[in-house]
């Protein structure tokens, strides 16, 4: 006669098994925004086979801290040091950076002209319209000689103190900076989304950004998952010699590693 609280006991016991090993097996799910991050993650999944990751792509990167902190995926890599931390102050939140990656610049692009000389009354310069992408690119489109700023003031479209040309600076969401580029006269890019376009940053950019290290692309995560054994390993892969070379060795000079 089978024993009933033995029976039920076991069952327990199994229940409890099943739902260890899902925890414990899970995969470490990775946000990405652009085809380079995504060949960067697949890169570093051939390096250890052992470590499970589930790529999660994403078309507007407005989503992917924001599924960082609701635990829809792990880590994310798309963003720099700058970006972060405007998000983290406008929202009260505490995502962390786990390590540096590399830098890309942002350039000028353009379908209409080959130079920014051509410059002329009335034209038009998209640029990202995220707090941090946006004051990042004004302080860059002052520094080409294109626009003044005023410093002591918060830095936005609204606050330029005066264009050459009166030339029209507008805001664009940046994963329709591609498809603007059809329409502007120039628009600013980053190198993913250069990359993204088939354009190498050194050779078809009209202008390219000079290195910051404000603006190096972090891997983020949130604080209760730093000594996770998956993340502490995806880190140290991303960082490694032959993470280098495989950047190096498809982007050049394009991407300036850390």
């Amino acid at each position: 006669m089978i024993n009933l609280k033995r029976l039920i006991s076991i069952q327990r016991i199994s229940i409890f098994f099943l739902f260890s090993f899902s925890i414990f097996s899970a995969p470490l799910k990775i946000g990405v925004a652009s085809d380079f991050n995504e060949k960067l993650v697949r890169f570093i999944m051939k390096q250890d086979e052992t470590l499970d990751i589930e790529i999660v792509k994403y078309k507007n990167k407005d989503n992917l801290n924001r599924d960082l902190l609701d635990k829809k995926i792990d880590i994310n890599i798309f963003q720099t040091l700058d970006y972060l931390n405007e998000y983290n102050n406008l929202n009260n939140s505490s995502i962390i950076s786990i390590g540096k990656t590399y830098l890309e610049s942002i350039g000028i692009y353009s379908k209409k002209h080959n130079s920014i000389k051509n410059i002329v009354k009335g034209n038009i310069i998209a640029i990202p319209n995220d707090l941090s992408n946006e004051k990042r690119s004004l302080i860059f489109l002052e520094k080409v000689g294109l626009i003044k700023l005023d410093h002591k003031k918060e830095i936005t479209i609204d606050n330029i103190v005066s264009r050459l040309f009166n030339i029209k600076i507008i805001g664009i969401e940046p994963r329709m900076l591609p498809r603007v580029l059809k329409m502007a006269d120039y628009v600013i890019l980053n190198n993913t989304l250069a990359f993204d376009l088939g354009c190498i940053p050194r050779i078809d950019s009209l202008f390219l950004e000079d290195a910051n290290k404000k603006y190096i692309n972090i891997i983020a995560t949130r604080k209760k998952l730093l000594k996770k054994k998956k993340i502490i390993r995806f880190s140290e892969l991303i960082k490694s010699e032959e993470t280098k070379i495989f950047i190096l060795e498809k982007y050049g000079n394009n991407i300036i590693l850390f």
